[in-house]
């Protein structure tokens, strides 16, 4: 009997380590197909096991769909996930928005407006109309095909924000980063005439908006001035002014001081330094954060860049001390002996209201045509051309109301910090 019985038990035994083995691969399947098992088995018609068998292989299938597809995900796929906050945003974005797949998008998202942060528009689209509807793929997965890989671009919409990737289904990584350098070559292609501005926001940059550059040309203050910092600051950019500075153990950084009334072209000089210069400007409002924000935020600067630490008189106001952190950081934010001594600014410049001879040029500067002028239908001679000068030139001298005057003391309200890294 007892053997009787121990032969008999083995089978049992071997199924239930078969089965034991099949729910590692597939879990859950032992409870499954024992639930099949006591449908069949049991007193039904044919019809209710019909119905049953047909809804038990449904929910079989969508499991099995489900576990194959996060087997694909996790072995088989290459993701990579672009943040909201960071450039490279607009740079997939602005793709995007070009590829047939986007414009036949099931869900898109509608925007009304110029250039926005979503999508650049080129210089010959209808940036510039009156509300321009614009369309860019929102919350959905979408396939596309780029160079003989099926690729996936997925976007999930959050409440204040939306979280982008781009997935290679059965594909190398590389695919991915080849595509990403498409991205951003034709990012660098739509702002090559633009400066960006950053600005800071829960402890990082953003990206606020890209502007025009403005030429230094247009900037009127004194020209001797105007061309020493020029000189000042291409001589620091220069790939062994870096050397220099290491070799001597100094911070590779450059400050300058830009003082004198409201108006008198501080901004408008600092946003046309980047842009003669192809650098990006990060701005930076000291009286808005603490110490160790400030530290963080100079932390994440990339190496060449402008960064405008705007109205630093306001912040030495609000601020009664200034810690050791924020002198090392910002080096210097007091505007007092501490911030203008050599090694913290290299430089001041000093913005005065305009004289004469300013005047005249900025005139000149507005009222005289150039070639690129095309506002006036009506081709003139170069006679004709010459003419208008000699009367604006003439109108210029005889300009005599204007504003006069100076500042010396390197201490007046109205400045403007910028420092190059």
């Amino acid at each position: 009997m007892n053997a009787f019985n121990t032969a008999g038990s083995l089978p049992i035994h071997t199924a239930a380590s078969q089965i034991s083995i099949v729910d590692v691969f597939f879990p859950g399947f032992t409870g499954i197909s024992a639930s099949i098992q006591q449908l069949l088995a049991s007193d039904l018609n044919s019809y209710a096991h019909l119905l049953c068998f047909c809804s038990m292989l449904l929910f079989l299938g969508r499991y099995a769909v489900r576990y194959l597809t996060d087997l694909m995900e996790t072995y088989f796929t290459s993701t990579v996930h672009v943040s909201y906050y960071n450039e490279a945003y607009d740079m997939v974005i602005t793709w995007v928005s070009t590829q047939p797949f986007a414009h036949k998008a099931r869900s898109s998202l509608a925007s009304v407006g110029g250039m926005q942060r979503r999508v650049y528009a080129d210089e010959l689209s209808n940036e510039y109309k009156k509300k321009p509807l614009r369309f860019s793929p929102w919350n959905g997965s979408f396939l596309f095909v780029y160079r003989n890989h099926l690729l996936r671009f997925q976007c999930v919409a959050k409440e204040t924000k939306e979280d982008i990737s781009i997935s290679c289904i059965c594909g190398s990584s590389q695919i991915l980063r080849d595509l990403l350098s498409e991205c951003r070559a034709n990012y660098l292609k739509l702002i090559q005439k633009k400066t960006t501005v950053f600005e800071h926001h829960d402890g990082e940059w953003r990206k606020a908006k890209a502007r025009d550059i403005r030429p230094i040309s247009t900037v009127i203050m004194d020209e001797d001035e105007k061309t020493a910092v020029l000189k000042d600051i291409e001589g620091f950019l220069d790939e062994r002014a870096r050397g220099w500075y290491a070799r001597r153990g100094i911070p590779y950084r450059r400050g300058f001081l830009l003082y004198g009334p409201p108006g008198t072209g501080k901004s408008s000089f600092s946003l046309s330094v980047t842009g003669r210069f192809e650098l990006d400007i990060y701005v930076l409002n000291l009286s808005s954060i603490d110490d160790n924000r400030l530290n963080s935020l100079f932390a994440q600067l990339p190496p060449h860049c402008v960064i405008l630490l705007e109205d630093i008189d306001a912040a030495g106001t609000s601020r009664t001390e200034v810690s050791e952190t924020t002198e090392n950081a910002s080096q210097g934010v007091r505007l007092d002996d501490a911030l203008i001594r050599p090694g913290r600014v290299d430089r001041k410049v000093l913005f005065q209201l305009a004289d004469e001879k300013m005047s005249s040029r900025l005139f000149c500067t507005v009222f005289k045509r150039s070639d690129e002028d095309d506002s006036n239908p009506e081709k003139k001679t170069d006679a004709e051309t010459k003419t208008d000068d000699e009367k604006i030139d003439r109108l210029a001298r005889s300009q005599r109301l204007i504003h006069r005057g100076s500042l010396a003391d390197p201490t007046y309200s109205y400045v403007r910090k910028i420092r190059l890294g």
